[in-house]
């Protein structure tokens, strides 16, 4: 606020046919601003009176008609409440706020600095009419000439308007889309009828419902249209059928709301045969993201579980083994997978691999598999199971023996080491265990690591390793045979 005293001042009005005069109380002077608009302050209203501290400022613009010259006034309050006219000057257009006047207007500012606070207004100014035709800034209906007033809008510019209260309704909007009326539910072609809020706005972001209508009284009964069956929607992109569950082409099948979801089927009667196929399904926990790897591309064979409740799986499939009632196991090559599902936990009611964590639930149908793709993973087993088997001969033979001694000096000069494959070593980091032979004197020696956190270090007998020296009886030099057999690079 200002310590300065104030004066009561009353704006002038516009001379007589100017186009778009204004006022302003300045402020300050921006010169890198062109024309008027350097002038820097409060917009007043002609006709009004003001509260003013003494050495106020006051800009008059009074545009000629044509628009090529301009009158324009400096004012300055004095203390005794008088007005002083600094400037009273009628320019060219380009030269209204040019170098004499703006030379002025800085002469005076440093002069009279502008006091600091808003203006206060103590009467109104009378209403301008609208001399021309335009639109309502308030209702945005068409405004005849003087049929409305003039209102100062943020920017500086009078805006035309009704007087408050005059703005006529709004007309009613016509229905542009095709739908049933929302009072008798008769059936309305786009262009018929006209909109009205059918449910008002609820919260300051809230929007109307808006719905369509007869544009007079509703007809009676007999007389109403009745609603089209809604035309059949053709699916946009590959899905399997509802009803068959084959694959259906994009636009070659028909989407129908099926529960609380748009399914795809083909049209009545063109289902094919049912495809022999199983379903397999896979859990992959992890975050959301909008393209998620596809688990199992066609034509990938594996070994999976497949639950066959509903139809059995052949018994000649390669790799078959009945699991459990409904619950098989066998080689099977996948056809194509359905579209994958993002599952939130949310109170474990996920899938039942995914249960208590969130992820993406991948569902295959599977076909079995020919011999010649299960060959490779037969093939596979087959080696893992006699390996395993090898493997567990050797524990029982030379891990765990019922004869043999741990001598205090090992001497393993003569023996051939034998590889067994196993690597129980693999993920601790240690040495693995070793099996070496001498067939010439018929002496075996098993050397198990000793060497980790825990082990008793005192017992052994070959750096880290606990060295048994064991006879080659007949059933463990066979098995050295076989194991000679199993991994020819044991030599």
């Amino acid at each position: 606020m200002s310590n300065a005293p104030e004066c009561a001042v009353e704006i002038p009005a516009p001379d007589e046919g100017t186009v778009k005069p204004w006022r302003k109380r300045l402020t300050g002077l921006d010169e890198s601003q062109p024309g008027a608009m350097s002038c820097e302050g409060d917009w007043l209203e002609a006709g009004a009176t003001y509260q003013l501290p003494v050495g106020t400022l006051v800009v008059l613009c009074d545009p000629l008609p044509g628009g090529a010259r301009k009158r324009v006034r400096i004012w300055r309050v004095k203390k005794d409440g008088t007005i002083k006219e600094e400037r009273d000057s009628t320019l060219g257009s380009s030269n209204a706020f040019g170098t004499s006047v703006r030379g002025t207007l800085r002469r005076l500012i440093s002069q009279h600095p502008p006091q600091k606070g808003a203006v206060r207004q103590i009467t109104a100014a009378a209403p301008r009419v609208n001399d021309r035709d335009g639109t309502c800034s308030q209702c945005h209906q068409p405004l005849p000439a003087r049929a409305g007033i003039l209102e100062r809008n943020h920017r500086g510019y009078m805006d035309p308007r009704h007087r408050p209260g005059q703005c006529p309704p709004p007309p009613p909007r016509p229905n542009d889309y095709a739908q049933a009326c929302g009072l008798c539910g008769g059936w309305l072609e786009a262009g018929q009828g006209v909109l009205y809020t059918a449910v008002p706005a609820v919260g300051v972001y809230g929007k109307p419902l808006l719905k369509a209508r007869h544009a007079q009284d509703c007809p009676p009964p007999e007389e109403r249209v009745t609603p089209p069956p809604p035309a059949p929607r053709a699916n946009a992109r590959e899905q399997d059928c509802r009803l068959c569950g084959n694959l259906v082409a994009a636009g070659a099948g028909l989407l129908e709301r099926y529960g609380s979801a748009w399914q795809v089927r083909h049209p009545e009667g063109t289902c094919p045969p049912k495809e022999e196929l199983w379903e397999i399904t896979r859990g992959e926990p992890g975050r959301f993201h909008p393209r998620p790897e596809r688990w199992a591309a066609p034509g990938t064979v594996l070994r999976s579980t497949v639950y066959d409740h509903d139809r059995p799986f052949p018994t000649e499939a390669p790799g078959f083994r009945r699991l459990r009632r409904g619950e098989v196991s066998a080689i099977v090559a996948t056809v194509r997978e359905r579209a994958p599902e993002y599952c939130r936990d949310e109170d474990g009611n996920n899938p039942s691999c995914l249960i208590g964590e969130d992820g993406w639930f991948f569902r295959i149908l599977v076909r079995p598999a020919t011999a010649e793709e299960a060959a490779g993973i037969l093939a596979e087993e087959d080696t893992a199971r006699r390996r395993a088997a090898l493997a567990e001969r050797r524990r029982q033979l030379f891990e765990h023996p019922d004869d043999g001694d741990i001598p205090d000096t090992v001497n393993l000069t003569g023996t051939v080491q034998i590889d067994f494959g196993a690597r129980c070593s693999l993920h601790q980091h240690w040495p693995d265990d070793e099996l070496h032979v001498d067939e010439v004197t018929g002496i075996a020696w098993f050397l198990r690591y000793n060497g980790a956190d825990g082990d008793n270090w005192s017992a052994n007998n070959f750096g880290s390793f606990i060295a048994r020296r064991m006879p080659l009886t007949e059933q463990r030099a066979q098995l050295i045979a076989d194991l000679r057999a199993e991994y020819p690079t044991s030599d």
